[in-house]
């Protein structure tokens, strides 16, 4: 999901602090992304821009029938969804779990 931005970042900055620093992704003013599916290329790996939402069927499919990795590229509008500022990611991953994602014991 490629929103050009942090988007959950810079709505918690805006709602908090007033401010989107670092977090909106521009190029001379303008709306501005690495072509992801370009970068998983130069890995190695099949990558695939989508540009709409009829296309994104026919992506995903693809993918799966490939039965390889496959990067798929989803342009989409940056519309942060208001939150209260508390994020565990936990909670997202594994509810009701003791499991931690922290990558250091």
């Amino acid at each position: 999901m490629n929103n050009s931005a942090y988007g959950t970042i810079a709505g918690l900055e805006m709602a908090h602090y007033d401010t989107t620093y670092g977090t909106l992704f521009k190029k001379d003013g303008e709306s501005y992304t690495p072509d992801f599916a370009a970068i998983a290329q130069g890995f190695g790996v099949r990558g695939v821009k989508v540009k709409s939402a009829e296309e994104f069927k026919d992506a995903v499919d693809e993918a799966i029938k490939s039965n390889e990795p496959v990067v798929i590229d989803v342009a989409m509008r940056n519309e942060p969804v208001p939150t209260d500022g508390q994020w565990n990611i936990n909670d997202i991953y594994s509810p009701n779990s003791t499991k931690s994602h922290v990558s250091i014991p």
